[in-house]
């Protein structure tokens, strides 16, 4: 065995990137605001497994898709359980992106040298949402179907081009398989690529830059192993601990009747990562929609994306905290605010009943 290893070491050096890898200096030492991104790592890591084992049961037809989800679901063995971890791994991976970004955003760990990882983080947490859109569809039940139906037509807002785009993503006049072929070929294929793109170049430059601590250190630095790899693996541990709750808690996700273009159904919503946009919409009417689907979110984002440059200012740290905290807050407040509504809303309770 030895023999081995030192001829797979030989040929590929692997002694030496485990040795750094693990015992590479932490600033301050382990701590446990350190173990985002082995959650985060852990995350995609499920993804990735329980999506190759539903791929291999899933297919992507208009005609086709609901009865595949359903076997899953109900016939093959474990479906309903593995069909959940996918489910709710999406939506704490979603909760965790966002915990990330606030903790480095406090932290100023934005600032030079470390942009264009920040950069790289945005990008992954926009990639996340779009996976989670393109997953919503994939059962093609009336719930998913509806509900991405009412997420996509934002894009017929934007101006000159609205209709264009919303054609490119559904692949002709209306929902069909060609929407659906579409989104699975984005879902499993071009979205999961371009994320593993960005987390290489992320890790890349982060082990380059190293951790951005927080002054003053009260403790010395520290080397990766093992206190921090322990706390990495209770982290990762207490990720599965939930899913593996709220999947059997819940009996897995949801599948509704299979989807029906000619029966509109009241209860069509995107999912609670997009609710606040869907409330915000409501407050614009009267030909300003753009505003509120297209313009107010792009300047949000652009605005996000330019906190590197903006931290330089004499007063910018502050003013990038605020801006995410207020960002936040009114997200939470319209998705709060739909929720209330919905729940005083006789047509979509009969919908749900």
């Amino acid at each position: 065995m030895k023999r081995l290893l030192d001829w797979l070491d030989s040929r590929t050096g692997v002694k030496q990137l485990t040795h750094e890898a693990l015992y590479e200096k932490i600033p301050g030492g382990a701590r446990w605001r350190y173990v985002w991104g082995s959650a985060l790592t852990f995350c995609l890591a499920v993804q990735f497994i329980t999506g190759v084992f539903l791929w291999a049961a899933y297919s992507p037809s208009a005609q086709t898709a609901w009865e595949s989800v359903y076997y899953i679901q109900y016939e093959m063995w474990g479906g309903w359980f593995l069909r959940g971890l996918h489910h709710y791994t999406a939506q704490l991976m979603i909760v965790l992106l966002v915990l990330h970004l606030m903790q480095v955003v406090i932290d100023g760990a934005y600032q030079a040298p470390r942009e264009v990882n920040f950069w790289f983080g945005l990008g992954l947490l926009l990639l996340t949402l779009g996976l989670a859109l393109t997953g919503y569809l994939l059962p093609w039940d009336q719930k998913g179907y509806w509900a991405t139906k009412v997420a996509t037509s934002i894009a017929t807002v934007t101006p000159l081009v609205g209709d264009d785009i919303e054609r490119l993503i559904v692949g002709g006049s209306d929902y069909g398989h060609l929407t659906l072929t579409r989104f699975f070929a984005l879902h499993a294929g071009i979205l999961p690529g371009l994320i593993v793109l960005l987390v290489v170049g992320h890790i890349a430059l982060f082990r380059k830059h190293g951790i951005k601590a927080k002054e003053p250190l009260r403790k010395r630095d520290a080397a990766f192993w093992p206190d921090q790899v322990l706390m990495d693996a209770v982290a990762s541990l207490a990720v599965l601990a939930t899913v593996v709750f709220l999947t059997v808690y819940l009996h897995g996700a949801e599948l509704s009747a299979p989807a029906d273009p000619s029966e509109q159904y009241s209860a069509a919503r995107p999912e609670w990562y997009f609710l606040f946009l869907f409330q915000f919409l409501k407050y614009f009417r009267g030909g300003t929609e753009v505003w509120g689907a297209i313009i107010l979110p792009t300047l949000a984002l652009l605005v996000m994306a330019a906190m590197p440059i903006i931290g330089n200012w004499r007063l910018g740290h502050r003013f990038n905290l605020g801006f995410l905290i207020a960002l936040l807050i009114g997200a939470g407040w319209l998705t709060l605010r739909a929720k209330q509504k919905d729940a005083h809303n006789p047509m979509y309770q009969a919908a749900v009943a």
